[in-house]
């Protein structure tokens, strides 16, 4: 039996064989495979489920780890707490020099940094761009993707809770007019659950908003 790592990054663990995507996207029974997952908050039981399976490792990229018994293979990898990431969106949304600005992109989580864009980028293009790039890349690559596409605004715009006005919203890259965008969501697993991970609220009606397995067969 392997071992499961909770971490906020992954980089390390990019060496050797690896896979690497928004869910278990591999079977970890390969030997000396790792099996690198971002989902910001895991289970406890999804986790304890996977762990005699696993013939190397399974690295979770998490924003909180589940609570857990105590367990020698288990490995906390790094201290999780809650974070002000304002210095690090305000300098996304607003620097000038792309490159500087990408090291403080790179340390908010993605979901987050996606409500600020929403707000300081209206370019249908950049969003189109994301939502053809977004799936099953790693969260480096998609922190990039909004680093590098963003246009820097002079002053940052904070998300405002909306007031229910009977106006529709729509996930990001989908215009009114794509009347079959709900239908795609409910049959593919995987676009579904990239939903889950950036826009969960705008899931159709009826959809479960914890993230599904896209295998089957191996619990």
């Amino acid at each position: 039996m392997g071992v499961l790592i909770f971490t906020h990054d992954a980089e390390k663990y990019r060496t050797g064989d690896y896979v690497e995507g928004g869910y278990v996207s591999s079977d970890p029974q390969v030997e000396g495979l790792t099996v690198i997952v971002h989902k910001r908050y895991p289970t406890a039981k999804e986790c304890v489920a996977w762990l005699p399976h696993i013939a190397y490792r399974m690295v979770w990229v998490c924003e909180k780890p589940p609570k857990m018994k105590k367990n020698d293979s288990v490995i906390i990898d790094g201290v999780f707490k809650k974070q002000d990431y304002t210095r690090n969106i305000d300098a996304t949304m607003r620097w000038s020099n792309r490159t500087k600005s990408f090291s403080e992109c790179a340390n908010v989580p993605v979901p987050l940094m996606l409500s600020f864009l929403r707000e300081n980028n209206k370019d249908i293009a950049l969003w189109r761009t994301l939502a053809k790039s977004f799936t099953n890349v790693p969260e480096d690559f998609q922190q990039a993707l909004i680093n590098f596409s963003h246009k820097p605004v002079r002053r940052m715009s904070w998300p405002k809770k909306k007031k229910s006005d009977g106006v529709l919203e729509y996930p990001f890259g989908i215009r009114e007019s794509d009347a079959h965008w709900e239908s795609i969501v409910r049959l593919s697993k995987e676009v579904a659950n990239d939903l889950r991970r950036t826009e969960k609220k705008l899931l159709p009606k009826g959809l479960q908003k914890r993230e599904q397995s896209t295998l089957d067969g191996w619990i």
